[in-house]
């Protein structure tokens, strides 16, 4: 039994060597009407909370509301006719590990986020639902309540939204190019402007486009396939050259738009391993038309580095992956026999050990048959 055992664990340890897979679905085997999001507001909450729980409803999404409040009647913003809701239940009457049972809490835009910014029950709230794994989906005015919750926007990408870049940028996150309408990086979902106080930002709000990407990010489903990056280890001045697999999930993301949504740019950002200090930004092209997306990176200082590739969609959306590929800078190259072939050190240490483990059982079952 014990020679089975350690014969069982042997195969497993070598499996693990030799696996890697790139990406999990989050959600494997679940489905639209799987999803649940919740809504926070208070007092004069935006019209902008009835486009995105109109949107998620009519998908199958599961959409509840808290309120901040002192009953769960609630009004909306003062610039639009009066038009309030009725929130499923008080923050006040629940603990905060409630969030843990939904997928996301949405904190959609509005003259409620001075309430929200306000309470530090809700920062709290919201920081316990990102520190358990609950994505955090915001647009307009709503990113200058997620800027305030306790610094967990620290080291993201955020949406260049005017009034909260700021405010985002002293809690550590880092703005991006104001061509994105909605960023997606690290469990935050953050959307652009709803197009001020006036009236009507709400229907100028990336609303239907966060709420997507909401259903995208539960549901597992990723842009990019696979990432590799070759050689992995080079001495200062080695070329490194980049792949990433695309997919435009057309398939998955049909029933949320009647349109295809295609991908209008692939990019790797490469970080220093140690502490994520940006080093370079490749774009990506995908020559032969196969969705395999290329581009090269010239190692010139010592290190290890990560790669995260990006991805923009026609709905001006960005989506960020993160870590998909690694490599080290400072290494000898690889040597190379007489045939031409490669040898990766890194691989023939793992062949190395696996083929030491089996060894030491095959000798440990002789001795026993003996």
């Amino acid at each position: 039994m014990k020679i089975r055992a350690l014969a069982l664990v042997s195969l497993l340890v070598v499996v693990a060597v030799f696996s890697s897979p790139l990406f999990y679905p989050v959600a494997d085997g679940q489905e639209i009407s799987d999803v649940k999001v919740l809504m926070i507001v208070t007092e004069a909450f935006g019209w902008n909370y009835f486009d995105a729980k109109e949107i998620l409803e009519s998908w199958g999404v599961n959409v509840t509301t808290v309120a901040n409040a002192l009953d769960t009647d609630v009004a909306s913003c003062y610039n639009q006719p009066p038009r309030g809701t009725t929130a499923d239940f008080l923050l006040s009457e629940v603990e905060n590990d409630i969030v843990t049972q939904f997928d996301a809490l949405f904190i959609p835009s509005g003259g409620h986020w001075q309430g929200l910014i306000g309470s530090s029950r809700v920062l709290d709230f919201i920081s316990y639902a990102y520190e358990h794994g609950v994505l955090i989906a915001t647009t307009c005015i709503g990113n200058r309540v997620v800027a305030e919750a306790n610094e967990i926007v620290n080291g993201s990408s955020v949406v260049n939204y005017y009034t909260s870049a700021i405010y985002m940028s002293i809690a550590g996150a880092e703005i991006r190019n104001n061509k994105y309408d909605v960023v997606v990086d690290n469990g935050f979902i953050t959307g652009d402007s709803g197009g001020g106080p006036t009236g009507g930002g709400y229907i100028m709000a990336p609303t239907s486009e966060i709420c997507a990407a909401i259903v995208q990010k539960t549901l597992g489903y990723s842009y990019v396939e696979q990432a590799d990056v070759f050689p992995l280890i080079g001495e200062s001045g080695t070329i490194f050259n980049i792949t990433a697999d695309v997919t435009e999930l057309d398939t998955e993301l049909s029933t949320m738009s009647t349109v295809d949504i295609n991908i209008t740019e692939v990019q790797a950002r490469i970080f220093t391993k140690e502490n994520r200090t940006l080093v370079d930004t490749v774009v990506l092209t995908d020559v032969d038309s196969d969705l395999v997306y290329r581009g090269s990176f010239n190692g010139t200082i010592d290190g290890e580095y990560v790669i995260d590739i990006e991805v923009e969609d026609t709905n001006s959306t960005l989506f960020i992956e993160r870590e998909l590929a690694n490599f080290t800078v400072g290494i000898e190259l690889p040597t190379t026999n007489t045939s031409g072939l490669i040898f990766d050190p890194l691989l023939i240490g793992s062949i190395g050990a696996g083929g030491l483990i089996v060894g030491v059982v095959i000798v440990i079952v002789l001795k026993k048959r003996s």
